[in-house]
């Protein structure tokens, strides 16, 4: 949605906002012109996001201790950032023995002389320039957030997979001390000349590891298009011919996704408008009050568009679709008033909805 700035929508994801963001990583050329753009460009972009005056984010500078190091300068600068936010340590700029007076205007904006104990960094953005004028950013955010929104078996699962990695990466480290070989010095690309624009033009062109060699190439026969999951056409299909013209057989479906942050379950106004009150009685009563408005609200759009009725834009209220749950606790649909009858009309008789939120 264009309406919404990449990095808050990034953030709204984990239901983040931009005071959220414990420490800023940038270029910090101690240049003039870079100084004063740099900074004045992050100033602008945290007033946009509305971070709350006086919370000042502590800059992190990474030129001074790596240099011009081209693409390997984000690399290290990306490989800091992460220890900064497992460890909550924010270093300090070592070479900033003072502040210019140039910045006193960047109200949030802070340049730490000393190290920071934190009591932990929820997130955390990293802003990397390069050779032509080529930059990038990245938010940066604690594992824990996505932990937390994993299946415990989903997540034991992953933690079995780290660990063998780490036991990889671990011999690696220690073939390469003992061999000497830490630093490999690369005289050519890992393609051949002619394949410069086949490899770079195609986003699904991937290196392969030879053991022989001990290092990774392109090779010649490259894939050109996504791989399609086909798993389940046939049983859809089988699906489709069997109960397509049955009375059965689905006369409509709808579909709808929103951030939950973007759903505004804290105005009573919207409340009262579109949801009955045994709704506002059982998501204020959940854990996680805006994630069931939510998803009930989501719900509410996509039974309309399955109605495949004319829509009336954001004037329609929603509050005669309820989406309340069944004695067996899954979630079923009672329609009212229009959308009742424009059910009919069709010759829908029952709803079945499935609605999820993270």
């Amino acid at each position: 949605d264009p309406q919404f700035a990449p990095l808050r929508r990034a953030l709204a994801v984990w239901g983040l906002t931009a005071d959220d963001i414990g420490i800023l990583s940038f270029h910090g050329t101690s240049t003039g012109t870079n100084e004063e753009n740099e900074t004045h460009i992050w100033n602008v972009i945290f007033t946009t996001l509305s971070r709350t005056p006086g919370n000042a984010v502590p800059i992190m500078a990474q030129k001074s201790p790596l240099g011009h190091a081209k693409g390997g300068s984000a690399a290290w600068q990306a490989a800091r950032l992460l220890q900064t936010v497992i460890t909550g340590i924010i270093p300090r700029d070592r070479n900033s023995d003072n502040t210019d007076s140039h910045f006193q205007d960047k109200q949030y904006l802070m340049f730490p002389s000393i190290t920071i104990h934190t009591d932990g960094i929820r997130a955390s953005v990293m802003s990397s320039f390069g050779f032509g004028q080529v930059d990038g950013t990245a938010l940066v955010v604690h594992p824990r957030y996505l932990f937390g929104a994993l299946e415990p078996t989903y997540y034991e699962e992953y933690r079995k997979r780290n660990r063998v990695r780490g036991l990889q990466s671990y011999k690696a480290t220690s073939e390469m001390m003992i061999k000497h070989s830490l630093v490999k010095i690369k005289e050519h690309p890992p393609y051949q000349g002619d394949m410069e624009g086949t490899v770079l033009l195609n986003s699904m062109a991937r290196a392969s590891f030879d053991p022989k060699t001990g290092k990774y190439s392109f090779q010649s026969k490259l894939a050109t298009s996504p791989p399609i999951d086909a798993v389940n056409v046939k049983a859809v299909s089988e699906i489709f011919d069997a109960n397509a013209f049955s009375e059965t057989s689905p006369l409509g479906v709808g579909v709808d996704q929103e951030l939950i942050s973007s759903v505004p379950s804290h105005n009573r106004t919207f409340l009262a408008r579109n949801f009955t009150g045994a709704e506002i009685s059982y998501c204020r009563s959940q854990p996680s009050p805006p994630s069931s408005f939510a998803a009930r609200w989501v719900g509410k759009e996509a039974v309309y568009k399955s109605l495949g009725v004319k829509s009336k834009g954001a004037a329609a209220a929603m509050k005669d679709i309820e989406i309340l749950n069944g004695a067996s606790g899954a979630p079923t649909v009672r329609l009212h008033g229009e959308a009742k009858a424009k059910a009919s009309e069709r010759g829908v008789s029952k709803v079945l909805i499935s609605p999820s939120h993270s």
